[in-house]
């Protein structure tokens, strides 16, 4: 399917004033479950397919936000200011959309609204609860994210006995014609994957075990819970270097007794300076998406 004819973009416009007509199916955005950032810009060039989206996430280019558990208009009105003597109003100015979005994700990932705060920083598509996503189209027919002016992680809320802990964030749409007269979806019948199924980055920390003169490279792999290990990763998704060199492992193999990782790399020899990390973003068989830290070594 071409993405021309998967967006449900509907255009009956009529000397320049678009049809108020009802016949025809009609679709309005629903309650908001998840976010999207796109790299500033970024255009999308294919289908919407789940391999496309969770391709843009290894790249770097789509950050998901699972998890939105209240999704609040807090769009200023109008200013429409009143002419003395006649009497006569006048819009004098629109104000921006503007949103706060509430999540219960926990204290790690109200460190990840922090590190995700900037201006004109992103683009943003919304998923609703009909798994739906929502997006924005330009003259000359390219589509894209809204384009996002503030992005600021809330305040974190711990829980108090009566209300659970949360996170927000709040952002603006600072170009009011990309939802009022360019806001383009594609509808659930069009997906081949629902929103539940694109989950975020999970941050895991990696550590090296003394490392001596040879070929081998001991590490473990945790989550930031630190009590649970990264298992399934194969040879390519870690990266070494060797004095600034990269190496990728020739091959990984996993003790699941003590949870960590052999890696078979170049061999190294005593004073080396080794970093090891994960390659990237990576993505698992299961589906799931990892990066980490780089910790440097030398060898002894």
């Amino acid at each position: 399917m071409a993405l021309i004819d998967q967006v449900n973009k509907i255009d009956c416009s009529a000397s320049g004033s678009l049809g108020t007509g009802l016949a025809g199916c009609r679709i309005d955005r629903d309650r908001v479950v998840a976010l999207g950032l796109l790299t500033k810009g970024y255009k999308f060039t294919e289908e919407i397919s789940l391999d496309y989206m969770q391709e843009l996430q290894v790249a770097g280019t789509l950050t998901i936000l699972q998890g939105v558990i209240t999704f609040v208009d807090n769009t200023a009105e109008d200013t429409i200011i009143t002419r003395d003597g006649s009497g006569v109003k006048k819009v004098a100015g629109q104000m921006p959309y503007e949103y706060a979005a509430t999540f219960d994700n926990g204290v790690n990932f109200h460190k990840a609204l922090t590190s995700l705060s900037s201006y004109e920083g992103y683009d943003v598509i919304l998923f609703d609860v009909n798994n739906n996503i929502w997006f924005t189209s330009t003259k000359s027919g390219d589509y894209k994210g809204f384009s996002l002016g503030m992005f600021k992680g809330g305040k974190y809320t711990g829980a108090n006995g009566t209300d659970s802990a949360s996170q927000t964030v709040n952002f603006q749409i600072i170009n009011r014609l990309e939802v009022d007269s360019l806001m383009s979806w594609a509808e659930n019948d069009k997906l081949d994957f629902t929103y539940d199924e694109l989950q975020g980055v999970n941050e895991v920390f990696v550590k090296v075990d003394p490392i001596v003169a040879g070929t081998s490279i001991t590490v473990s792999a945790f989550l930031l819970d630190g009590t649970h290990p990264v298992e399934g990763l194969v040879k390519t998704d870690f990266k070494a270097t060797i004095n600034g060199v990269v190496d990728i492992p020739s091959a990984a193999s996993y003790n699941p007794t003590t949870k960590k990782y052999t890696l078979t790399v170049s061999a190294m020899v005593s004073t080396n300076v080794i970093t090891v990390s994960l390659n990237g973003i990576v993505l698992t068989i299961l589906g799931t998406l990892y990066k980490s830290n780089t910790v440097n070594a030398i060898v002894a």
